[in-house]
């Protein structure tokens, strides 16, 4: 019996990715998922997308804060374009997006739409004495819905 494979993902050779996303928040934790995704990146051609999420706050429409959210996506922009350097350096293709939603949907939504080859989400530490804290994390929900493989770096 012949298991079904993933048409969405495109061959490349040596174990490289199309189109890696990297969702990003404004921390500074992120360097080895960007160290990973330029080294797992296909050249010539494969493309890694930094992603950051702005979280709508429920009642707090954009239009009417567009000052509070401007001032959150300026920030991500720059904090991304700051991140794009180390790949742009290693000449990996780079884009940076800035979305607005629910984070773990929102990264969902963005990868299956840009047709994701892989996602290397940054995963919180572990505490081994509350194990179950780790399932509420934005990588644990990403990895469970994501429409493409999921790779948790430390």
């Amino acid at each position: 019996m012949r298991r079904p494979t993933h048409s969405r993902q495109r061959a490349a050779p040596n174990g490289a990715f199309a189109k890696i996303l990297v969702p990003i928040d404004l921390s500074n934790r992120h360097k080895t998922a960007i160290d990973l995704a330029a080294t797992l990146a296909y050249r010539p051609g494969g493309e890694v997308v930094l992603l950051h999420v702005i979280e709508v706050i429920a009642g707090l429409p954009l239009d009417e804060e567009k000052g509070f959210y401007g001032r959150l996506d300026k920030a991500a922009r720059k904090h991304l374009d700051r991140l794009a350097v180390i790949l742009n350096q290693r000449e990996v293709i780079c884009r940076t997006d800035v979305v607005y939603g629910h984070r773990a949907a929102e990264v969902v939504r963005f990868a299956n739409e840009a047709k994701a080859d892989l996602i290397i989400a940054t995963a919180p530490r572990v505490d081994p004495k509350n194990v179950a804290a780790g399932w509420g994390s934005l990588s644990y929900k990403i990895s469970f819905f994501s429409p493409c493989p999921v790779l948790l770096v430390k």
